[in-house]
């Protein structure tokens, strides 16, 4: 087979400007823009500026980028660039040293352990959710943002976080995600010289951050009290094999990537859910029905999960709508046939949840909201690999279970007490190292109110 010599061959994605290639119609409606890829191929070039991609739309390509020939495909030029705010941690480290970094990190994600973070998630929800008054109008992805960056404070450092470094976090993590994704997208790496305010600002944000996370390692080396938080289990992380430990460059490199990675991808899938939610009054419904006839009254807890499967099958549907991932990129590490097609080492692949999951090839009526798509006898059509939450493969989501499990506890507690009401302002996607709705506006309204 010829190899690959032009993009000719290859439909190309509409919508495409001089000069911005995809990327203003990108910025302006993501959605709507993965949306258009699902009609012109499983393989379509998009441009973004003066770099070529291929997004692939099928689930059959993807898993053999992500599962069958991973060895293949390293992460590429973008994630090469957010090492500088993450360190060498999951989300941008590879081959051996991600493998034996996953070994390492595995036993903090255990089943029982997440079991552990339940309780710190259900408290800070009840919290969170109390503290709003009827009537109340909230920038909801904000709220979700600061409980997410609350608990996976709480989970990592226990109780060493006073409120003057949690704010800091809450400060620091919204601007390094913004600012990973603006350092994506500049192919030339010139803007990040120009000191412009937004470049000073991430820049300070970036450096605080950091310092924040060596304080707190430092406070806990130093103390002696035995703790079963996250930092007690990678500071104590062995080698099951080798016997090695982490050393603190990677402790530190791990603590800020779930920091960043962590609570963001959580908020953005937990303010969809609500945004959903708020414009499906019959899901909202049966969701407070299984609440109120589970829970009869008390708080949920880790051990109500299994019986709470709508609510379950909500937060799988919301994923599916508007996963909150972003859009992740893969480069070949050598030649590669995909689709028929041969392309030289060196070419990027587009890839995301959000071009297969609204794809009505897999998901007859794609664009609506059907928690009951996830009921066992209907998902079980569903292709493999045509849903992807948290990825596939030795990059899988470390964190998998535990969002699911912050995702459902959050919505418990808020659903429990409150419908959170739309206020009539239309609701963009804002794609940057993640997927998430920007100036979430919604009312609180009391269960007792709507009795």
């Amino acid at each position: 087979m010829a190899a690959l010599t032009t993009p000719r061959s290859i439909p190309v994605a509409p919508g495409r400007l001089p000069l911005l290639g995809h990327a203003l119609v990108l910025a302006r409606d993501p959605l709507r823009f993965f949306d258009s890829l699902a009609g012109c191929g499983e393989i379509v070039r998009v441009d973004l500026m003066t770099t070529s991609v291929y997004a692939l739309t099928s689930p059959e390509l993807v898993h053999r980028m992500l599962v069958t020939d991973s060895d293949r495909f390293d992460k590429g030029v973008f994630f090469e660039k957010i090492r500088e705010f993450l360190g060498n941690g999951l989300a941008s480290s590879e081959g051996t040293f991600h493998r034996d970094q996953r070994r390492l990190i595995q036993p903090a994600f255990h089943h029982g352990q997440i079991a552990r973070y339940a309780d710190d998630m259900s408290d800070l929800s009840v919290a969170r959710a109390a503290s709003w008054s009827p009537g109340q109008e909230l920038d909801i992805k904000r709220e979700l943002l600061d409980l997410s960056l609350d608990i996976v404070t709480r989970t990592l450092f226990s109780t060493i976080v006073d409120e003057r470094t949690a704010a800091e976090i809450r400060h620091a993590v919204p601007a390094v995600v913004r600012g990973i994704y603006t350092r994506m997208l500049d192919p030339t790496d010139l803007w990040r010289k120009v000191p412009t305010p937004t470049n000073r600002a991430l820049d300070a944000a970036t450096t605080r951050l950091h310092q924040v996370i060596d304080q707190l390692v430092a406070t806990r080396r130093a103390d002696e009290t035995e703790y079963t938080d996250l930092l007690s289990m990678l500071l104590n992380a062995r080698d099951t094999k080798t016997g090695a430990t982490m050393t603190m460059e990677q402790v530190h490199d791990e603590l800020v990537t779930m920091l960043v990675a962590g609570a963001e991808t959580s908020a953005g899938g937990l303010a969809w859910l609500m945004h959903e939610l708020g414009h499906n009054l019959a899901a909202d419904q049966a969701l407070h029905t299984e609440l109120r006839e589970v829970l009869t009254g008390r708080d949920a807890g880790h051990q109500d999960l299994d019986d709470l499967p709508y609510t379950r099958r909500l937060v799988n549907e919301s994923l599916r709508m508007r996963n909150p991932g972003g859009t992740p990129i893969r480069r070949a590490r050598t030649e590669i046939t995909l689709g028929g097609i041969t392309f030289p080492k060196g070419t990027q692949f587009l890839y995301g949840a959000s071009i297969l999951h609204r794809n009505p090839r897999y998901f007859p009526d794609a664009l609506r909201f059907d928690p009951d798509r996830w009921l066992p006898e209907r998902a079980s059509s569903v292709p493999r690999g045509a849903f992807l939450p948290f990825g596939a493969g030795a990059h899988m989501c470390i964190g998998n279970a535990f969002a699911v499990t912050e995702m459902m506890l959050a919505t418990a507690a808020i659903a429990s007490r409150w419908r959170l009401e739309p206020t009539g302002k239309p609701v963009q996607g804002v794609l940057t190292s993640t997927f998430a709705p920007r100036d979430l506006r919604m009312r609180v309204v009391p269960r007792l109110a709507l009795a």
